[in-house]
């Protein structure tokens, strides 16, 4: 059975490049909301967008597409946080300390809150580029908000000084700081636990606090530069970007330890998680003057239940934020250098739909979904896709070392195979070309049948032998042909060998 999917994935991938067809850009609409689009913030049907460049706050309806308000903030505005039972709208500024404040109905200014430490003065021998003065004064500023409902107090990361500011949302005024590591970025609650989570860029890790008492618990080295965090409550788990290490760090929200690294094409950025279909969307680090190059301008999907990456689709540009509206099934993602936000009907997103679909498939099944071959023969219900799964799940994970060995190649298999299965969908020649290769490689698997899978090394012996059936049908044969036909092109012509013979033997005609 695990001999059987490597070939599958080996066969297809071998392939896909001749099929390979670029998905539909459907269902999206682009938004033009001025020079800049930074940060997101859902509230029911209204998505929150700061525009730094124009000082701006803009408002778009996620059913229609459209710019219904746009508040007048300061230029810089960075992060906001949306707090519906105080009907308020908090903001941080770029170089600017204190909180703003705004009615959420009427999108006026309340107030500003004081955080203390507008400036800071830091020591510097670099001191030629500052006017030749060793002692530099800094502006400060908070950047991540978070709203805690269980004790109606707002958390302000400020960065600058290196500590976690708590507001009174009642009353909006500063009670409490909380310290952290160095150059923290944003905090992400756990509302269950009543636990706060903070990235920290320069340490390089993720300080943990009890928002009963406001106190640090501990750090978590989660990889170099964390970055955005999203959160499952449903599995238990926090996820965690980073700018220097090309995975997502996955968080136990009960031990608070890293429970495993899911490994990306790159340095990772924007993340958002949607609870209907239990899909986390990450994103790659986006081209701008602040984060510098891009990487690949896609979204990348990884099922929570089983952290494996489960497909992606392509977008114009890597977005610096996304959120995703899971009730209305919407995607919002903003593109920080020509303030573009991008607007995705996920219910009507072809490729979106059928990870979703893939990704049910595969939690269905004791060992997962056998998706290139369900898209290769059209139906769960075909004999071989009945085979396939038989075997799997009545022989090879019956076993010890059949489970363990399963388990890690899944994680491989399902990175892969939603994508071709995709391929197979959109093209019929290639997924004739796909039955065609596997179908002898599935057939193969009869002779796992002959065990109920009750022996360990009556399987181990069975997969062996299916291993070697294969790599005859598959290696052996094909190079043995391939040596016969290139010997057939190379050896002499008979006729000429007989022409040869007859004038070394002087028997050839007389001239």
């Amino acid at each position: 059975m695990i001999a059987a999917r490597m070939l599958i994935v080996v066969a297809a991938l071998s392939v896909a490049a001749v099929f390979s067809s670029s998905h539909a850009q459907e269902s999206r609409d682009l938004i033009d909301i001025g020079n800049s689009a930074l940060w997101i913030d859902i509230s029911g049907n209204l998505a929150y967008v700061t525009n730094p460049q124009d000082g701006e706050i803009v408002v778009i309806d996620t059913d229609t597409g459209q710019v219904v308000d746009t508040i007048g903030s300061m230029t810089g505005v960075i992060i906001l946080e949306v707090v519906e039972e105080q009907n308020k709208l908090y903001a941080t500024v770029d170089e600017y300390a204190p909180v703003l404040v705004y009615d959420l109905t009427t999108g006026e200014k309340i107030r500003e809150i004081d955080i203390g430490s507008p400036d800071i003065t830091l020591y510097s021998k670099a001191d030629t580029n500052y006017g030749q003065r060793e002692y530099v004064t800094f502006q400060t500023n908070a950047v991540g908000l978070e709203y805690n409902p269980n004790t109606e107090l707002l958390y302000a990361v400020h960065t600058t000084v290196n500590h976690v500011a708590v507001i009174d949302a009642k009353t909006d005024t500063h009670v409490d700081n909380i310290v952290v590591g160095r150059t923290p970025l944003l905090i992400s609650i756990d509302e269950i636990r009543n636990i706060g989570y903070v990235t920290n860029r320069e340490t390089n890790n993720v300080s943990v606090l009890d928002l009963e008492s406001n106190d640090l618990i501990k750090s978590i080295n989660t990889g170099f530069v964390p970055d955005q965090m999203a959160m499952d409550q449903a599995n238990n788990r926090l996820y965690v970007t980073h700018h220097a290490s090309p995975h997502v760090a996955v968080i136990d929200l009960r031990t608070q330890e890293v429970e495993t690294d899911i490994q990306m094409d790159g340095p990772t950025h924007a993340l958002a998680f949607n609870e209907a279909d239990g899909l986390l969307h990450v994103t790659y680090l986006p081209e701008s003057g602040f984060t510098g190059p891009g990487a690949a301008g896609k979204v990348e999907f990884i099922d929570t239940d089983t952290n494996a990456i489960v497909g992606s689709f392509e977008l114009d540009a890597n977005p610096f934020s996304i959120a995703v509206d899971s009730p209305n099934q919407r995607l919002v993602a903003t593109i920080i250098d020509n303030g573009t936000v991008i607007l995705v009907d996920l219910a009507n997103e072809p490729n979106y739909q059928n990870m979703v679909s893939d990704a049910a498939s595969a939690e269905t099944q004791p060992g997962g979904g056998c998706l290139i071959a369900t898209a290769a023969y059209g139906t769960e219900l075909a004999p071989q896709v009945q085979l396939l799964r038989e075997v799997r799940d009545n022989v090879v994970l019956e076993t010890q070392s059949g489970a363990a060995f399963l388990s890690g190649f899944n994680h491989l298999y399902y990175s892969v195979s939603p994508s071709i299965a995709d391929l197979e969908r959109e093209n019929p020649a290639f997924r004739h070309l796909v039955g065609a290769l596997v179908t002898p490689m599935i057939y193969s698997l009869h002779i796992m049948t002959l065990t109920d899978g009750s022996s360990e090394s009556a399987v181990v012996l069975l997969g062996l032998a299916v291993i070697a059936l294969n790599i005859a049908m598959y290696v052996a044969a094909p190079a043995w042909a391939g040596l016969v036909v290139l010997k057939y092109i190379k050896s002499p012509d008979p006729a000429n060998l007989r022409r040869s013979a007859h004038i070394r033997t002087g028997s050839g005609p007389r001239l």
